[in-house]
């Protein structure tokens, strides 16, 4: 089974502030943007609701004080939004156990972590494909070593 679990602050996001003013200056027409982490992991089924439980304990990757979780429905992006990823960062040479934090991750077969981003033509309304292809383009995504997944 895929199961994306997406984290996110529950406190102002600087990143996400400063690149959307950023994208504002270079004429890129954003109303606003959010930011998450996305882990995406093909698990086993029996392990999936342990999955969630095993990354909600990990301090560094999710912190009640700070973050949201949310498990989504879809393994692919949604309206509005672009995920970000290493060029060669699914790799595992050797493979074993996956881990995470120190903390090895049950029945899970891959994971992948992505910067997630939600564009907004308006302040309710998902942007359309040619905004969030320009904002990628523009600054969110360094071709040279990142891949954008639209």
């Amino acid at each position: 089974m895929i199961r994306c679990i997406e984290v996110s602050l529950a406190i102002p996001d600087n990143e996400a502030r400063t690149a959307l003013a950023t994208l504002r200056r270079l004429g890129v027409a954003v109303a606003a943007l959010e930011r998450a982490d996305l882990y995406r992991c093909d698990v086993a089924d029996a392990d999936a609701e342990r999955l969630v439980d095993t990354l909600r304990d990990c301090e560094t990757v999710y912190n009640p004080s700070k973050h949201l979780m949310r498990v989504r429905e879809d393994d692919r992006p949604g309206p509005g939004e672009v995920w970000i990823d290493e060029i060669g960062s699914g790799a595992r040479p050797g493979g074993g156990p996956l881990t995470i934090a120190g903390r090895t991750l049950a029945g899970v077969r891959s994971l992948e972590r992505f910067t997630a981003w939600r564009l907004f033509s308006t302040r309710e309304e998902p942007a359309g494909a040619e905004l969030v292809t320009a904002a990628t383009e523009t600054l969110l995504c360094n071709s040279a070593f990142q891949k954008a997944i639209l």
